[in-house]
C-alpha cells in the first residue's frame, strides 16, 4: 500500500512539474521582424533589445533579425543612429514589421539665441553648442575651461595654472586693441563681463560647471548683433539645469583627487653649480670659494622646483533635485569645491547655491525666478616673481635653517626664499556672487506673447595682502605692509519682449520680436594701505601708523538704453531669412555719440528639403548660410568724452587738478561681419560636418593714446591720457567641425568630434603720434619693448633683434661689399672690438638698416603668438555599461617669448642656470705662445652653436637683448582629458531606489607634446591684454590631475 501511495505521488509530482515548464515555454516565445525606414529601406545594424536584459541582438544586411526566449509581456527597445528609438509591447505578437522615423530632434534641438531660443534646423547665423556631457567628461573647475578645443573659431589660453585663474577667450580672433577682447556670457538671461586684467583673477570661477546643462557661442555678427553695443567680441549663451514635471530626482555627484608638476626645468644641482663657479673662478669672473673645493663630494642640494610646487588635493562635491507638476517645476542644487594649488600658498575654495522656479500662475500667465550664490576664496602665495626666484635661487641656500626658521643667501644680489615668501604672505581674494532673474510671459494671443524680465548680478570682492617683516640669511625686510581693496559691481537690467510666432498656410513660418531694455553698473573701489605694525599678529589697517597710511577710492556708474527687434521668415522649411536690429544708447559717450544702431541680416537655404535632395539616401540635412552684421564696443572709461577734476596731494595740503584730457568726439567701436557657411549631415547623420568662412573689420579701434611724457601724461599731477578712435584692424578665418558616428552596434559605439580654426588679423589703420603701440616689460632692471602693433602687421608680434651668428673667429668681424671693399660687421653702438666689449664669441646682430652699428633702429618684428591653427580631436567609445573619452587639444604655428630664460641662462651669473647653459662656446688660443688678448690669436673651438661665450661683462648684450634666440615655438598638442566610467545595470541597482550609479576616473592634463623649453607652453595673455599674449615669465603651469568620482540619482 506504501509503494503504491509513493509511486502514485511520484506521478503527480511528474506530472505537475511537466506542466510547469510548459507553462513557462509558452510565456518565452522567439520574436522575428523587419525594420526598415519610412522609405521602405530594410536598416542594418539596428539594436533591438529586450527592456531591462541583456538579451538583444541586430538587424543583418536584410534589415531582419531574430530573438530568442522573450517573455510575452516583453518591451522591446529598438534603437538606430540617426533614428527615433521606439519600444513596442509584444503582448503574445512573434512578428513584427517596424518602421523607423528620421530623428529630426538634432535638427529641431532647441538653442538659445539672443532673448529666445529657435530651432537648430532654422538657425541662419554661425552658432556652435556644448552639451553638458562634455562638462561630465572633462572635470572643469570653471565654465571657460570647458570650450577648450570644443567649439570651431573659440580660442581659449588659461592665463596662469594657479586655482581660479582666468583665460584668455578669443571668439574668431582679437577684435579690439584695448585690454577688452572678452565675450560676454549671458546666464539664464544676466550678462555676465568675463574681462579681467590679472592673470590670476577670473570672474567666471564663481559659476558651479555642474549647474550647467548648455552653452551657445554666437560667433558672427547676424547672431550676435542683437546684443549691439557689448557683442563685438562674440556672445555665449549659458542655460542652467531647470526641473522637469514628474517625479522629484535627487542627485549626487562628487570627486576626490590629487594634482602633480607635469614637468620641471633642469637647472644645476649643487655639485654641477660648484663646479661652474670654480670654472668662472678659473677665468677671473668670481672669486673663489672655499665651499666649493671638492664639488664631487657635495650632494646635490636644494631643489627649489621641489620645494616650491607639491602634490595637492582637491575634491568636489554637488547635490542637486528637480522636479514638479505639469504647472510648476523647480530645480535646486548646492556644490562645493577646494583645490589647493601645485605651488606653495595657492589654492582656490568655491562654494555655490542655486535654485529656480517656473509655474504657470494663470493659464495665460506663466512665471518663473532663478537665483544663484557662490563665495569664492582664492589665495595667490606664489605669482611669476615667486617662481622665477626659486628658479635662479642657488642650490647652496637651505629651505629652513636648523633651528626651523627660513634660510636664506649670502648675496644681496640673490632673490628672497622663495618658499618663505610664499608660506609667510597673505594675499587671498574673498569673492561673493549673487545673480537674480525673474520674469514674468503673458500669451496675450494665439502666438503672441509679452515677457517681461528683471535681471540682477552683484559682485562683493575683497583682497587681503599682508607682508609681513622678515630676516632669510642676511636678506631684511624691516616693513609690514597691509593692503586692503574692495571692489563692487553691481548690474541690471530690465527688458520687455513681444513675440509673435505663426505659420501660415503649412508653408510660411513667420517669427517676430520687439523689445526694449534698459540696465546700469555701478562700480565701487576702495583701497586702503598701511605699514608700521607692531606686530605681524595684526594686519588689520586700524593697527597700522595712521600717519604712513593712504586711502584712495572710486565710484563710476554708466547704463545703456536700447531698443532691439529681430525678424525671421521660412518659406517651406527651405528658405530662411533673419534680420535683427538694436539702437543702443550709452552714457559713455557725448550728446551726438550716444546712439549707434546694430542691424544685421542673414539668410539659408536648407537645399536637402528641395525636391531634388528629399529623397537622396544619403544626404540627411544640406543647408547653405550667408549673413552679414554690425556690432558695438563701448569699453572706454566711464567719462572719457568730458573733462574731469582730480585730487592731488601737494606738500601744501590737498588741491585739485585736471584729472583728465577729455576728447567728446569719441564714439563707437564697431565690428562688421560677414560670414558663409556650411551645414551637412550624410549617412542617417552618422557624418555631421560644420565648415564657416568669415570676414570682420572693426573700425573707429577704441584707444587710450599713449603720449609723451612732455604732453604732462606721467608725473606730479599728471593728466591721464586721452582716449580716441585710433584706427581698424581685421580678421579673416575658416572654421571646420566633423562629427562622426564610426561604429554603432548591440554593445559597442564609437564617435569622432574634431574642430579646426584659423585666424589671420591684421592692422588696416592706426593713428597714433608713431603710429604704432608698444608694450613694455622689466624682466630684470631694464624695461624692454617686448610687443609691437603697427599697420599692415597682425597685432601684438614680438619685438627684439636678430642674431644671424657668431664671432668664432677673426675674419668674422669683417666682410667684403659687392665692390669688394672690406667692412667691419656690425656691432653695438660704441663698442669696439675688445675685451668688456665686444669679443670672440659674441653674437652678430643684424644690421637691418645698414649703417654699420647696432642700435634701437635695428629692431624688427621677430615672433607672432597668433597661432596658424587650434584644433581639438575627441573620440568616445562605449562598451555595454563602460564608457570612455579620449579628447586632445593643441595649436600651431604660435610662437612664445620665453623671458624665462632671459634669467636663467646667462652663465656669467651667480644665480642658478639652466644646465644647458653649461654648452657656452669654448675659446681658446690660436697659438699658445701668443697673446691672449688679441682676438687674431682665438677662436671658438667647441660648445653649443647657439650660445655665446662666457665672457667678463655683457657689453655685447648677449643676454641682455630681447632677440629672436628667446622666441620659440609654442606650438603642441596635449593630452587634455582622459575619462573611465562604469554605469551599474538598473537592474542591480533598482532595488535600492536608485535610477543610475555611475563610478568614473579622469586625468586631466596628462602629457603635452611640444618643442616649447619652459614649463607650458600655453601661456595665454599678461595681465589680461590681448598685446601681450605668449609672454613667458615665470608663468604658472597647469597642473596634471587625477580624479576619482561617483554619481548617484535616485
Amino acid at each position: 500500500m506504501k509503494k503504491r501511495t509513493f509511486n502514485l505521488m511520484r506521478g503527480a509530482s511528474l506530472v505537475l512539474i511537466w506542466a510547469i515548464s510548459l507553462c513557462l515555454s509558452a510565456q518565452n516565445l522567439t520574436v522575428t521582424g523587419l525594420v526598415s525606414d519610412t522609405g521602405g529601406e530594410p536598416l542594418i545594424g539596428v539594436t533591438v533589445q529586450v527592456r531591462g536584459t541583456t538579451n538583444g541582438t541586430v538587424t543583418d544586411i536584410d534589415g531582419r533579425f531574430a530573438l530568442s526566449n522573450v517573455p510575452t509581456n516583453a518591451v522591446l527597445d529598438v534603437s538606430y543612429v540617426g533614428m527615433q528609438a521606439q519600444s513596442i509591447q509584444l503582448n503574445g505578437k512573434t512578428s513584427l514589421n517596424i518602421v523607423l522615423q528620421d530623428d529630426s530632434e538634432l535638427l529641431d534641438e532647441l538653442v538659445v539665441v539672443g532673448y529666445g531660443q529657435m530651432r537648430r534646423s532654422d538657425l541662419t547665423g554661425a552658432v556652435v553648442s556644448v552639451s553638458d556631457a562634455a562638462i561630465k567628461k572633462s572635470v572643469p573647475t570653471s565654465i571657460d575651461q570647458v570650450l577648450q578645443g570644443r567649439a570651431a573659431g573659440v580660442q581659449i589660453q588659461a592665463n596662469s595654472g594657479t586655482p581660479g585663474a582666468s583665460s584668455a577667450i578669443r571668439i574668431r580672433g582679437t577684435n579690439s586693441l584695448n585690454a577688452t577682447n572678452q565675450p560676454i556670457f549671458v546666464i539664464d538671461g544676466v550678462i555676465i563681463d568675463s574681462t579681467t586684467d590679472s592673470e590670476s583673477s577670473n570672474p567666471l570661477s564663481g559659476i558651479n560647471p555642474s549647474d550647467i546643462v548648455s552653452m551657445d557661442i554666437l560667433k558672427d555678427a547676424s547672431a550676435t548683433a542683437i546684443y549691439g553695443a557689448r557683442a563685438s567680441n562674440g556672445v555665449i549663451m549659458i542655460t542652467t539645469k531647470r526641473g522637469k514635471a514628474g517625479e522629484a530626482i535627487i542627485s549626487y555627484d562628487g570627486y576626490v583627487g590629487w594634482q602633480e608638476m607635469p614637468t620641471q626645468l633642469d637647472m644645476l644641482n649643487l655639485r654641477e653649480y660648484a663646479t661652474h663657479h670654480n670654472n668662472r673662478a678659473d677665468l677671473g669672473l668670481v672669486d673663489k670659494s672655499s665651499s666649493f673645493v671638492r664639488p664631487d663630494l657635495l650632494v646635490n642640494g636644494t631643489n627649489w622646483q621641489d620645494e616650491l610646487f607639491r602634490k595637492a588635493t582637491m575634491t568636489s562635491h554637488n547635490v542637486s533635485a528637480s522636479g514638479g507638476t505639469e504647472k510648476t517645476t523647480y530645480a535646486f542644487s548646492g556644490g562645493f569645491l577646494n583645490q589647493d594649488g601645485i605651488a606653495l600658498g595657492s589654492g582656490f575654495r568655491r562654494l555655490s547655491l542655486r535654485s529656480n522656479l517656473d509655474t504657470q500662475i494663470k493659464s495665460w500667465l506663466r512665471g518663473g525666478i532663478n537665483f544663484s550664490f557662490s563665495e569664492s576664496k582664492q589665495k595667490v602665495g606664489t605669482d611669476n616673481n615667486t617662481i622665477i626666484s626659486a628658479l635662479i635661487q642657488q642650490p647652496t641656500v637651505a629651505v629652513t635653517s636648523p633651528d626651523g626658521s627660513y634660510d636664506g643667501p649670502d648675496d644681496v644680489w640673490m632673490p628672497d626664499n622663495p618658499v618663505g615668501l610664499a608660506s609667510i604672505r597673505t594675499n587671498n581674494n574673498t569673492k561673493n556672487n549673487f545673480r537674480f532673474n525673474a520674469y514674468l510671459e503673458a500669451q496675450l494671443l494665439e502666438g503672441l506673447t509679452l515677457k517681461t524680465e528683471l535681471s540682477s548680478d552683484y559682485n562683493l570682492n575683497k583682497y587681503y595682502y599682508y607682508q609681513p617683516d622678515y630676516q632669510f640669511g642676511i636678506k631684511t625686510s624691516d616693513t609690514r605692509t597691509s593692503r586692503w581693496t574692495k571692489t563692487d559691481t553691481k548690474y541690471w537690467s530690465w527688458r520687455n519682449i513681444l513675440s509673435y510666432n505663426t505659420v501660415l498656410n503649412d508653408v510660411h513660418g513667420v517669427n517676430m520680436m520687439v523689445g526694449q531694455e534698459m540696465s546700469q553698473s555701478n562700480w565701487e573701489n576702495q583701497v586702503g594701505t598701511a605699514t608700521g605694525f607692531l606686530t605681524n599678529t595684526t594686519p588689520d589697517l586700524s593697527a597700522g601708523d595712521i600717519t604712513s597710511s593712504t586711502t584712495t577710492g572710486t565710484r563710476v556708474s554708466n547704463s545703456i538704453a536700447s531698443f532691439f527687434g529681430r525678424a525671421f521668415y521660412s518659406f517651406d522649411e527651405r528658405y530662411l531669412l533673419t534680420a535683427t536690429i538694436r539702437r543702443d544708447g550709452s552714457s559713455k559717450f557725448a550728446k551726438g555719440n550716444k546712439w549707434g544702431w546694430f542691424p544685421s541680416l542673414a539668410f539659408a537655404w536648407r537645399t536637402s528639403q528641395e525636391s531634388f535632395l528629399i529623397d537622396n539616401n544619403t544626404i540627411d540635412n544640406l543647408k547653405l548660410r550667408a549673413g552679414w552684421g554690425a556690432t558695438g564696443n563701448q569699453n572706454v572709461s566711464d567719462y572719457a568724452y568730458t573733462a574731469l577734476l582730480a585730487f592731488k596731494t601737494t606738500p601744501w595740503g590737498t588741491g585739485v587738478l585736471t584729472g583728465n584730457t577729455a576728447n567728446p568726439n569719441l564714439t563707437w567701436e564697431t565690428t562688421y561681419s560677414y560670414n558663409l557657411g556650411v551645414d551637412l549631415g550624410l549617412l542617417n547623420n552618422r557624418i555631421e560636418f560644420i565648415g564657416d568662412l568669415y570676414y570682420k573689420k572693426t573700425d573707429n579701434l577704441l584707444l587710450q593714446l599713449p603720449l609723451p611724457a612732455f604732453l604732462g601724461s606721467s608725473g606730479q599731477g599728471a593728466a591721464s591720457n586721452p582716449w580716441g578712435n585710433v584706427g581698424s584692424l581685421e580678421n579673416k578665418g575658416v572654421e571646420l567641425t566633423l562629427n562622426t558616428t564610426n561604429i554603432t552596434n548591440k554593445n559597442f559605439q564609437w564617435t569622432t568630434n574634431l574642430v579646426l580654426s584659423k585666424n589671420i588679423n591684421k592692422v588696416l589703420s592706426l593713428d597714433t603720434d608713431n603710429s604704432s603701440i608698444e608694450k613694455t616689460f622689466q624682466p630684470g632692471s631694464t624695461n624692454y619693448i617686448v610687443t609691437k602693433t603697427v599697420v599692415g602687421q597682425p597685432i601684438g608680434q614680438f619685438w627684439g633683434y636678430k642674431v644671424i651668428g657668431r664671432f668664432d673667429e677673426a675674419t668674422d668681424f669683417y666682410y667684403k661689399d659687392a665692390q669688394g671693399n672690406v667692412n667691419q660687421v656690425a656691432i653695438p653702438e660704441g663698442n669696439t672690438i675688445a675685451k668688456n666689449s665686444t669679443w670672440i664669441g659674441d653674437y652678430i646682430f643684424e644690421d637691418l638698416n645698414g649703417d654699420g652699428v647696432i642700435n634701437n633702429e635695428d629692431a624688427t618684428f621677430i615672433g607672432n603668438p597668433e597661432p596658424k591653427f587650434t584644433y581639438g580631436i575627441g573620440n568616445t567609445f562605449s562598451y555595454k555599461d563602460f564608457d570612455l573619452t579620449i579628447f586632445f587639444s593643441g595649436s600651431y604655428g604660435n610662437k612664445a617669448l620665453n623671458l624665462a630664460r632671459y634669467r636663467i641662462e646667462d652663465p656669467r651669473s651667480n644665480a642658478n642656470i639652466l644646465k644647458k647653459s653649461l654648452g657656452y662656446a669654448k675659446v681658446e688660443m690660436i697659438n699658445p705662445n701668443g697673446p691672449e688678448d688679441d682676438y687674431r690669436n682665438l677662436h671658438v673651438v667647441g660648445g653649443d652653436p647657439f650660445m655665446p661665450a662666457l665672457q667678463a661683462s655683457d657689453a655685447n648684450n648677449n643676454y641682455t637683448r630681447i632677440s629672436d634666440l628667446l622666441i620659440e615655438d609654442a606650438s603642441y598638442i596635449r593630452l587634455q582629458n582622459i575619462s573611465v566610467g562604469y554605469t551599474l545595470p538598473r537592474k542591480a541597482i533598482s532595488k535600492l531606489y536608485l535610477s543610475n550609479v555611475r563610478i568614473y576616473a579622469n586625468i586631466q592634463n596628462l602629457y603635452t607634446w611640444t618643442k616649447y623649453k619652459g614649463l607650458d607652453p600655453e601661456i595665454g595673455a599678461m595681465y589680461g591684454d590681448a598685446l601681450m599674449t605668449g609672454l613667458d615669465y615665470g608663468r604658472y603651469p597647469s597642473p596634471r590631475i587625477y580624479t576619482f568620482g561617483l554619481n548617484v540619482s535616485f
